[in-house]
């Protein structure tokens, strides 16, 4: 059996989990063209720089040239899933529901009615931002005003807080993603000078902290999960037993994923959770669980192979805390470890 990752986010250790966990299968990743090969073991591809349609017609070269089983796309995503290739093409969910799931603004609009959605506003001129900005620094009176993102964007590419204070916050410390919102406003009229500014969304800060679900699901259901907390100082908690984990099945239910998927929450100024993102693809950060047993990537990879079913999953129990700063270990002495158990 063999699976085609093309270009994507931290594929190398995970094909080498996905690899070690089921014999049966052989998993190769997609590479731009310089990049650096991982020593992991899989075999690679490096890919063209190609228009989506030549895109798709090379592909398809590649799929019956490689004997490929499954196509696990991230790039030009849409138009393979359209493609009639032949092999199984991998999708966490219809061609509407990524769509959806990739507009942050129509995606707050489809959890409204749930107890963890996040308010959020469109915003597509620097008099929009200027007008709610005024109107979120009315009612409170704290330092941090909001945060702001692209309304369509990934891992993270575009986020940023905005304060009151610490004009030079972007540049001093650029990594905590901060900037005195004067500034960002002053950037998006700068913009407008130029062209249009891409549209973005406007919402409360949420101070955290942040809770990460690594989830299996196969058509619509959900098959198990577990759930990393994510602590300032580099450590994260890693456990199969969350109080979110109805309502992560229950998104399971409501958008119909398939795959490894990653659900994000975060908690509000007055501990409520709030749902940030769901992302179509597996997390970097899941081959966290994998060392400790959790088998989100070895039991898919064994529903691809076809070697177990649904019924068959693994069913661990975790609850442990990781050492972010040395290899992700589980850290000695910790009150919150209490092992690995089941299988």
């Amino acid at each position: 059996m063999r699976v085609w990752f093309n270009r994507g986010y931290s594929l190398a250790p995970i094909s080498r989990a996905m690899m070690d966990a089921e014999p049966a299968l052989d998993v190769l990743i997609g590479l731009g063209r310089g990049h650096p090969v991982p020593s992991n073991g899989a075999e690679t591809i490096v890919e063209p720089d190609l228009p989506p349609g030549e895109y798709v017609e090379w592909v398809r070269s590649v799929v019956m040239g490689r004997g490929i089983d499954f196509l696990i796309p991230t790039r030009c995503r849409a138009d393979l899933l359209a493609a009639d290739l032949p092999c199984h093409v991998h999708a966490a969910g219809s061609l509407a529901t990524l769509d959806l799931l990739s507009d942050k603004l129509a995606f707050s609009r489809a959890t409204a009615g749930t107890s963890f959605h996040l308010p959020t506003v469109g915003i597509s001129s620097a008099d929009a931002l200027k007008r709610h900005l005024e109107g979120l620094m009315v009612k409170g009176g704290g330092d941090v005003i909001a945060s702001v993102k692209p309304r369509r964007g990934v891992n993270g590419h575009g986020y940023w807080t905005l304060r009151r204070s610490d004009p030079l916050s972007h540049i001093v410390r650029p990594d905590d993603r901060e900037m005195r919102y004067d500034l960002y406003l002053a950037a998006a009229r700068a913009q407008e000078q130029v062209r249009p500014m891409d549209e973005i969304v406007l919402m409360e800060y949420l101070p955290g902290p942040e809770v990460s679900f690594d989830v299996l699901a196969h058509h619509s259901r959900y098959l198990k999960s577990v759930a990393r907390t994510k602590a300032e100082d580099g450590r994260q908690h890693v456990s199969t037993d969350h109080r979110l984990q109805g309502a992560v099945s229950r998104l399971v239910e409501t958008f119909g994923l398939h795959g490894v998927v990653n659900i994000q929450f975060r908690r509000d100024d007055l501990g409520q959770w709030r749902i940030l993102e769901i992302n179509t693809r597996p997390a970097g950060g899941v081959i966290h669980g994998e060392h400790v047993g959790a088998g989100i990537l070895g039991d898919w990879a064994r529903l691809l192979a076809g070697t177990i079913g649904p019924e068959e999953i693994s069913r661990p129990r975790i609850d442990v805390v990781l050492e972010n700063r040395v290899g992700m270990v589980p850290v000695e002495g910790s009150s919150n470890q209490r092992g690995v158990v089941g299988g």
